[in-house]
């Protein structure tokens, strides 16, 4: 009888071996361009608070190119069919920090662009020495719009997934703006400085992400490798397998003159 239940054991264990090793998790990384020569970035009108704002010299950030046309504030998210769930991957939740922070931080917000899960909560707070206020308008969380004196912060959380980044303004002072991307899972990213975008621990398979950009909305084409590629709705199809480096691809300026 022994020897039958350790012959059962190791025929149980043969067969879920594979759909372990299926279930492995992969990650993302791209590199995001602009195709063009990037445009100056034009001075904002400082009509509040310009003994401490006016000194900061605030341009337009909404495209934010870096050194060899990098494109910052690119995001890359899991786009969901409706009625269908992510694919599930504690790691993946497990890397999240528990908290995110925007600043209003030199009368700007810091990061300008945002994506967290609603598993995290989200800190917005003021380094300034003046007040802020901070307006988010959502489509399926709840709006909201706060005044946050200096030195202070306070404290948000979602419960709804939201389908695309969702701006972030100031009252007092007109020409702040700032996205936000709400996600019910972790599958997210947005470009730094050097254009790099990563998402990790994504779940090996056959997945489709959307691409979006402030000015661009949906980022419905990009260049790679010299060749034209079309995205419909900003829509990539990526087949996760282990560790991928999608290289570099670049965005045709034409397109963040919406």
């Amino acid at each position: 009888m022994i020897r039958i239940t350790h012959r059962f054991a190791a025929i149980v264990a043969a067969i879920l071996l594979p759909t372990f090793a299926l279930a492995a998790d992969g990650s993302i990384k791209i590199k995001f361009k602009l195709d063009g020569e990037a445009p100056k970035p034009a001075k904002l009108t400082i009509d509040k608070d310009p003994a401490f704002c006016g000194p900061k010299m605030l341009v337009d950030e909404s495209i934010k190119v870096g050194k060899d046309n990098a494109l910052q504030n690119v995001v890359m998210y899991l786009y969901l069919a409706p009625g269908t769930k992510a694919p599930e991957s504690a790691a993946a939740l497990a890397a999240l920090p528990k908290e995110v922070t925007v600043d209003n931080l030199g009368c700007r917000y810091e990061p300008r662009v945002t994506a967290m899960c609603t598993t995290q909560t989200l800190i917005l707070g003021n380094p300034d020495p003046i007040g802020h206020n901070v307006k988010g308008d959502f489509f399926s969380n709840p709006s909201f719009n706060d005044l946050i004196p200096a030195g202070g912060s306070t404290k948000k959380t979602f419960a709804k997934n939201e389908n695309r980044p969702m701006p972030l303004a100031c009252a007092i002072h007109s020409w702040m703006g700032g996205y936000l991307l709400v996600r019910d899972n972790p599958y997210f990213g947005v470009s730094n400085a050097e254009g790099v975008l990563t998402i990790p621990n994504v779940p090996e398979g056959k997945r489709t992400f959307t691409i979006w950009q402030e000015k661009a909305g949906f980022v419905t084409k990009g260049i790679q490798g010299g060749k034209e590629t079309a995205w419909k709705l900003g829509r990539m199809e990526v087949d996760v397998k282990g560790a991928m480096d999608l290289g570099e691809f670049a965005i045709p300026l034409s397109l963040l003159k919406k």
